[in-house]
């Protein structure tokens, strides 16, 4: 039987994995190792699919083999059916759920956990939400035999440790998605954190706003999408490759057309969000940044404000003359006098600390 030391060692281990990504194996292993079984799992279901199958120490092809009998589908897995039918943190074996005579009888036991030698188990739920499911396991061996019952004490006084690591490692993900949208809002960048399907996670104010003003993007059941079906077809394909994160591809830019005549072009940036080592949060996979004439507008005036303290009549001049239009004209259109618009591009000429107009336009183009 483990000791109190060991034991804590061992919740320490999830714990850890939790926030720093890595360590999940090697706790999972220990866990399996202390109640007597040959594997340790953690399963992660995201939208009916297994986002990830973690075994230790199987036979590589075995994961293969298990999609091969279905082993993902309830319909097909006594087990997995069993799991999905108890509240969170019920503990299960074979006996609880099965008898000797319907393993005889399941074509799942006798295509799959037979021939590979994984006929026992113990399982519980972890977490159980419409879009999620994440189940921990020990499997053992025909050797080995059914869990006993200090082995299943053992994994239930272990499994709300592990339920709390793998809630911390969901958290931490979603505070990940928010900081990044959080700070590209700060820069005044349309930003989109997406899911491997386009579903947006996490977006901007600017990115919000972006999808309501004819510019031909839109968010289509929480989908980013573009009006016109090439677009769409493009941005599509970029999101599924950066979903893929394989480092062999660089960043993609989509052109997406405006839905208006005269209106501007997105060009959007669809780059993979960097991973952990091992992650239980899988929807935020994508970053999508949207790059228009206006956002550079807003996004130099916002430089222009922060940086050089430029006063908001100020930063709309010097926009204004980014623009090509004469001092005349912005007097005209502010309702000014000339002088009064001379002073002006004086006073915000000095704050940016350089002397002539084509000084400041080319300040104007390094932001």
């Amino acid at each position: 039987m483990m000791d109190d030391e060991n034991w804590l060692s061992l919740a320490d281990a999830f714990h850890a994995a939790a926030i720093d990504g890595q360590g999940w194996y090697d706790a999972l292993a220990s866990f399996a190792e202390a109640t007597g079984s040959r594997h340790g799992q953690l399963v992660c279901v995201s939208d009916g699919v297994d986002a990830l199958n973690l075994l230790t120490d199987v036979d590589p092809q075995l994961p293969g083999a298990f999609l091969a009998a279905g082993g993902t589908d309830p319909r097909v897995n006594p087990r997995r059916r069993a799991g999905l039918a108890r509240p969170p943190l019920s503990i299960i074996a074979e006996s609880d759920f099965i008898t000797p005579d319907a393993v005889r009888a399941d074509v799942h036991y006798q295509e799959f956990a037979l021939p590979w030698d994984v006929p026992y188990i113990c399982l519980t739920t972890l977490e159980n939400r419409k879009e999620l499911m994440i189940g921990l396991a020990v499997i053992r061996n025909r050797r080995q035999g059914h869990i006993d019952e200090a082995g299943k004490r053992l994994f239930a006084t272990l499994a709300p440790h592990v339920r709390a690591a793998v809630r911390t490692s969901l958290t931490l993900g979603e505070q990940r998605a928010a900081l990044i949208t959080d700070t590209f809002e700060k820069l005044a960048t349309p930003a989109f954190v997406c899911d491997a399907e386009g579903k947006v996670v996490r977006h901007s104010t600017q990115a919000e706003r972006l999808c309501t003003g004819g510019t031909g993007l839109t968010l289509r059941r929480g989908r980013l999408s573009a009006r016109h079906a090439e677009d769409d077809a493009a941005l599509t394909a970029a999101i599924r490759v950066a979903s893929a994160r394989r480092t062999d591809h660089p960043p993609r830019t989509v052109t997406v057309r405006s839905t208006q005549p005269d209106g501007v072009v997105t060009r959007l940036d669809v780059m993979p969000l960097p991973r952990r080592r091992l992650e239980l949060r899988f929807d935020a996979r994508v970053l999508v940044l949207a790059r228009t004439a206006s956002n550079d507008e807003e996004r130099r005036a916002g430089a222009l404000r922060d940086t050089y303290g430029l006063t908001p009549a100020e930063v709309e001049i010097a926009m204004s003359l980014a623009r090509g239009i004469k001092a005349d004209a912005i007097a005209q259109a502010r309702a000014v006098s000339v002088g009064t618009v001379r002073v002006q591009i004086k006073s915000l000429l000095a704050k940016a600390g350089v002397n002539r107009q084509v000084e400041l336009l080319a300040l104007l183009a390094q932001l």
